[in-house]
């Protein structure tokens, strides 16, 4: 049976390739919303960053890095289920919960699996997901890395699940693809809390007699957003992501239409500025730590940024010219529908609101458009050269 916060894998071996392969699903159930949902920060322990701080794969100012800048975050629930699965695979401990105890020890099933002595010894581990799944197994893979000698992640469409310093740090073992405009990888609370600004302001500036409501609206919003209350470190450490359902269902009571009162207990004006709280303008540019009140062209975000993690290949959709024409007459010139290129991490910050962005996302979709990307490729040029794409399909 499922809980929240458990991920749903499977571990296949591949002798033929000498690779242990662990695949993560996707969301799929009630539970695997939940996780998706729990998308608080949560701090990371450096018993988790121990891959990339004591490993000597990485470069020695990577490390340095990722000490300097301690402590890190990640998506509350994500973080989670990736230390569930770890305590699966990596080791598991006894019922008294104390990892301490050497006694209580005991290896977890991928390191029984290529142990010194058994049948898959020095066999590559290579871990896949896509969308929840993928995002799981880029936690998991920083967890696992420095621990065997060779781990890789494919993520297909992920969850942005890691701070800046831990995304670019694991841009030498996770590999990720986001397929042209999927909503999935630009999908956190800050993306949607500015995409939410945005469109109340648009609305605002098309109609401005129902301005007034709609900044009543808005208000009542913010106040369902639990996230502006300030938490102690302890709580951070913890990942205590549960919402307060009773205080959510005050929240979204409070607002009883056009007529309502805007001078609650809990208003918008109410809010108190502190030190965890950011002002973001609509532009997207981040304007830093200021105790100012937000004024209508900003909103209030407390949490911090997540970005995708490792090497980020965006596979796009070219847009077909019709100039000039003779391109069009001669098929080995024509435009290929689809192009890989590597992006900056920074371009998935933000929602694309368009009409693929949700179709894009589905796993036989960027399938497809691997694929196309791979047959757009000269037959000699794909021979002759070590393309991330071709390993990907």
């Amino acid at each position: 049976m499922q809980s929240k916060r458990e991920a749903a894998y499977f571990v296949v071996v591949l002798h033929d390739k000498k690779t242990v392969l662990i695949g993560v699903r996707g969301t799929e159930t009630p539970e695997d919303l939940i996780t998706d949902g729990l998308c608080r920060e949560c701090a990371f322990t450096m018993e988790d960053l121990d891959g990339l701080v004591n490993s000597e794969v990485l470069p020695v100012t990577t490390r340095e890095k990722v000490i300097s800048t301690f402590p890190h975050y990640g998506h509350g629930g994500i973080v989670e289920a990736a230390r569930e699965l770890f305590m699966q695979l990596n080791d598991c401990t006894g019922d008294n919960g104390n990892s301490e105890n050497t006694s209580s020890k005991k290896l977890g099933f991928l390191s029984t699996l290529v142990q010194e002595g058994s049948e898959c010894h020095g066999y590559k581990i290579r871990l896949v997901g896509h969308s929840l799944g993928g995002a799981v197994a880029t936690v998991l893979g920083m967890m696992l890395f420095g621990r065997y000698p060779d781990v890789h992640v494919y993520a297909y469409g992920p969850l942005p699940c890691v701070d800046l310093i831990i995304a670019e740090a694991c841009s030498q073992f996770v590999t990720t693809i986001v397929n042209n405009d999927e909503f999935s990888s630009r999908l956190s609370i800050n993306s949607i809390l500015r995409l939410r600004s945005a469109a109340i302001s648009t609305l605002s500036d098309n109609s401005p007699d129902d301005t007034a409501m709609i900044q009543k609206l808005a208000r009542r919003i913010l106040n369902a957003n639990k996230h502006h209350e300030r938490r102690s470190p302890h709580q951070d450490a913890l990942c205590n992501t549960e919402p307060d359902l009773q205080d959510l269902q005050n929240g979204l009571g409070a607002y009883n239409g056009p007529s309502s009162s805007i001078d609650e207990p809990r208003s918008y004006r109410s809010l108190q500025i502190d030190q965890d709280v950011r002002r973001i303008p609509l532009d997207g540019h981040d304007s830093g730590l200021e105790e100012a009140q937000t004024s209508s062209g900003e909103i209030l975000v407390e949490s911090r940024e997540m970005f995708l993690a490792g090497l980020i290949i965006h596979v796009v959709r070219n847009r077909r010219s019709l100039f000039p024409l003779w391109k069009c007459w001669n098929p080995q010139e024509a435009e290929q529908p689809y192009k890989a290129v590597f992006a900056k991490r920074e371009n998935f910050r933000d929602i694309a609101v368009t009409p693929s962005m949700f179709m894009d996302h589905l796993p036989w979709r960027c399938r497809f458009a691997m694929q196309r990307t791979l047959e757009g490729q000269p037959s000699q040029r794909l021979a002759n050269s070590d393309s991330p794409v071709q390993h990907l399909v």
